[in-house]
C-alpha cells in the first residue's frame, strides 16, 4: 500500500506534481522580481522600449511585435525598469508551466519535473532572457508551446492542432524571424518518421496559409523598405559572425546552460536513440537539425537556447524512468553536479551582485568556470560580461548631456539637437534616462532610429555624443567637451559629450543631405 501511494503521489498530474510546478513557477518569478532593477537597462532594451512610441509593421532589425508589447508596457508601467522587465519574467514562469506539461506528455513524474524545471530555472541563459526585455523570452515561450502542441498532435493523431501551431508560428515571426528554425527542424524530422502522414493533412496546409496571412503586413513593410532584415543580417555577419570560429556556437551554448547541459545531452540521447521511446525520436532529430544548422551558420550561443527546454524535459524523464534501482546513485550524482555547476555561475545570469563584486567573482572563478558573454561580439575576450557592461553608464551619460543642455539659455534649448553618433544606445539612453532630466529625444541614424529621425534640424546648437570630437571642429567654431562617462564597467568607458555652437557651415543643410542619404537605403529604388 505504501508503494502504491508513493507511485500515486509521484505520477504525472497528481496534486504533488502540480504543487511542485507551482513552486518552481513562484521561484522563477521571485528570482526576477527581486533582482531585475539592480542593473540599468541593456542598450537593446532601451531601443525596444522606444519602439512603443513608433508603432509600425516592422523595424530595422526586428519584426513589429516588440513595438506593440513596448506600447503596452509604456501604458501600464510608464518609464519603469521593473515594468519593462515584467513580461519577460512572467513568460519565463509560463515557460516553466509548459515544461511541466511536456514532462507529463513524455510520461515523467515528480522527479522528472524537478530535474527539468531546475535545469531551466538555473541555466544562466534562461535567467538572462527572463530578465531582459528582448524578443528572446517571447520566442522561447512560443517555441515551447508549439513543441507541446506538436507532441499532443502526434500522440492523439489530431492534425487539427496544426492550426494553433500555424497561428503561433505566425505570431512568432512577428516577434523574431528565427522561429523559422522550428519549422526547419520539425518538418523534416516528421517527414522521415512514422508520422509523415500528419504532414499530408489539409490542416497542415491551412496552418501554413494562416502563418503567411499573419506575417504578410511585415513582408509588405520589408519590401517597401528595401528589406532591412537582409541589410541587418549582412552587417551582423561582417561585424560579428565572421569574427567567430566554428566552435564558438557549441561553447557559447554550453556557457549559457552550464550544468543543465548534462541533462540536455541525456535528454537528446533519450529522444534519439532509446528504442523504448522511439515514438519521440522526431523531437531529438528536430533538435539535432536545428543545432547543426545554427552551428553551420556560426550562430551565437543564445540562439540555441530554444531547443533546450524539451531536452531538459526528456533528460528528466530518462533519469527518472531508467536510472532506478542500484544505479539511482548515478542519477543523483548527475543531478547534483548539474545543479552545483549552474549555481556556481548563477551571478553571470542573474544580477545578484554589485558590479564590483561581480568583477571579483569572475576573476576568482574564470579559470575553472566558462562564464557566458566574456567573449564579446567583436571576438575580443574580457573579464566582464558584455551584457552587464551594456547595463551601466547610461544614467551617467544622460546626466552629462543634461549638464550640457541646462547650460544653454531657454531660447537655445528650443533649437538644440542632441545627436548620438553611430549608436542606438546613446539615443536610447537619452530617451529613457533623460526623461527625468527633462531632455528632448536624441537623434541618430543607427538602427530603427533612422526611420524616426527628423528630415531637418535647426542646426545650432548641437550636443554631440561620441568617443571623440570626430569632425566637429570643422563644422563648429565653439566645441566644448562637457564630460565623459567614467564608469569603469561601462562597455564604452570614456564616451564623451560635446556642446557644439557657432557653426562654420550650414549644419541644417548638411544634416538634411545626410538624413536623405541614410533614409534612402530603406526605400525601393
Amino acid at each position: 500500500m505504501h508503494t502504491d501511494m508513493k507511485k500515486l503521489l509521484n505520477k504525472p498530474g497528481s496534486a504533488r506534481y502540480w504543487t511542485i510546478t507551482i513552486m518552481f513557477i513562484a521561484a522563477k518569478l521571485l528570482l526576477h522580481f527581486l533582482t531585475n532593477t539592480k542593473y540599468e537597462l541593456l542598450r537593446d532594451e532601451m531601443l525596444f522600449f522606444n519602439m512603443g512610441d513608433h508603432l509600425s509593421s516592422g523595424y530595422a532589425t526586428v519584426p513589429p511585435a516588440t513595438g506593440f508589447i513596448a506600447f503596452l508596457v509604456h501604458k501600464i508601467f510608464g518609464f519603469s525598469v521593473f515594468g519593462i522587465r515584467f513580461f519577460p519574467a512572467v513568460l519565463g514562469a509560463a515557460s516553466v508551466y509548459l515544461i511541466s506539461l511536456i514532462v507529463k506528455e513524455l510520461g515523467g513524474g515528480v522527479l522528472a519535473l524537478g530535474i527539468a524545471a531546475s535545469s531551466y530555472l538555473l541555466a544562466p541563459g534562461f535567467l538572462l532572457t527572463g530578465t531582459l526585455f528582448t524578443p528572446n523570452s517571447f520566442e522561447e515561450f512560443i517555441w515551447i508551446l508549439c513543441t507541446l502542441l506538436i507532441i499532443r498532435m502526434i500522440k492523439t493523431n489530431n492534425p487539427l492542432l496544426w492550426l494553433p501551431v500555424g497561428f503561433l508560428t505566425g505570431l512568432g515571426l512577428l516577434n523574431k524571424y528565427s522561429i523559422l528554425f522550428l519549422a526547419v527542424g520539425i518538418i523534416p524530422a516528421l517527414f522521415f518518421s512514422y508520422y509523415r502522414r500528419i504532414l499530408a493533412s489539409r490542416y497542415f496546409l491551412m496552418a501554413i496559409l494562416l502563418c503567411l496571412i499573419i506575417i504578410t503586413p511585415n513582408i509588405i513593410w520589408q519590401y517597401d523598405h528595401a528589406w532591412p532584415v537582409l541589410l541587418h543580417m549582412g552587417e551582423l555577419k561582417s561585424s560579428q559572425i565572421d569574427l567567430l570560429g566554428l566552435g564558438y556556437f557549441p561553447a557559447s551554448l554550453f556557457s549559457f546552460c552550464q550544468g543543465s547541459t548534462l541533462i540536455a545531452v541525456i535528454g537528446f540521447a533519450f529522444l534519439t536513440f532509446s528504442k523504448k521511446e522511439k515514438h519521440f525520436r522526431y523531437l531529438g532529430v528536430s533538435a539535432l537539425v536545428v543545432f547543426l544548422l545554427m552551428l553551420s551558420l556560426k550562430g551565437k550561443g543564445y540562439y540555441g537556447l530554444v531547443i533546450m527546454p524539451v531536452l531538459f524535459a526528456a533528460g528528466g524523464c530518462y533519469l527518472e524512468k531508467y536510472f532506478t534501482g542500484s544505479i539511482h546513485i548515478v542519477r543523483n550524482c548527475i543531478v547534483i553536479v548539474s545543479v552545483l555547476m549552474s549555481l556556481i555561475v548563477l551571478p553571470s545570469g542573474l544580477p545578484v551582485l554589485s558590479y564590483e563584486n561581480y568583477g571579483k567573482y569572475v576573476s576568482m572563478t574564470r579559470n575553472f568556470i566558462f562564464h557566458p558573454l566574456l567573449e564579446w561580439d567583436n571576438g575580443t575576450k574580457h573579464d566582464f560580461s558584455q551584457a552587464y557592461a551594456d547595463m551601466t553608464g547610461w544614467d551617467e551619460l544622460a546626466r552629462i548631456v543634461s549638464a550640457a543642455y541646462n547650460s544653454l539659455p531657454d531660447e537655445e534649448k528650443t533649437r538644440c539637437t542632441i545627436f548620438g553618433e553611430k549608436s542606438y544606445g546613446y539615443a536610447g539612453a537619452i530617451y529613457f534616462y533623460g526623461k527625468k532630466y527633462g531632455l528632448p529625444e536624441a537623434v541618430t541614424f543607427h538602427e530603427s532610429y533612422v526611420f524616426w529621425a527628423p528630415d531637418s534640424i535647426p542646426g545650432n546648437p548641437v550636443i554631440y555624443i561620441y568617443r571623440d570630437r570626430n569632425n566637429m571642429d570643422e563644422l563648429f567654431s565653439d566645441v566644448k567637451e562637457i564630460g565623459s562617462v567614467e564608469d569603469i564597467y561601462f562597455r564604452e568607458r570614456g564616451l564623451k559629450v560635446f556642446l557644439c555652437r557657432s557653426p562654420k557651415e550650414d549644419i541644417s543643410k548638411i544634416y538634411c543631405e545626410i538624413a536623405k542619404e541614410e533614409k534612402s537605403r530603406f526605400k525601393q529604388q
